[in-house]
């Protein structure tokens, strides 16, 4: 009947999640698969975690699921590799890091610009 069987065959796939995951701390369930895709679980530290145990996610697992159609394997690879569009890490924050203005005035360095103009708020 079909003239290619190896099409049907369901493609199984691995993702690596990393520190800027949208998936970080969340539990695996959470994530909406494509249709005709499902998890099979989480490999962590040479360790298979079942997706029916629903594991939280953490930096450096792979996401273990599948592709019953070799048609959704592109849409399950975008799904499962979201990564915040800047750095983002749930242990630090980087604005901490920065120099505020009253800092900025009273320090001696000659390096630091009095132009303040390019500093922008976040709460509106």
């Amino acid at each position: 009947m079909f003239k290619n069987n190896r099409s049907l065959e369901p493609s199984l796939f691995g993702v690596l999640i990393q520190t800027n995951s949208v998936y970080l701390g969340i539990h695996l369930t959470e994530i909406q698969l494509p249709d005709r895709c499902a998890f099979l679980g989480i490999l962590r530290d040479n360790q298979v975690f079942s997706a029916t145990e629903n594991p939280s996610i953490f930096a450096g697992d792979y996401i273990l699921a599948i592709a019953t159609h070799p048609m959704m394997i592109p849409a399950l690879k975008v799904t499962l590799k979201k990564i915040h569009s800047v750095y983002y890490s749930l242990n630090s924050c980087l604005l901490e890091a920065r120099p505020t203005v009253s800092q900025a005035i009273n320090s001696d360095d000659s390096d630091v610009p009095n132009n303040f103009n390019s500093i922008y708020l976040l709460d509106k």
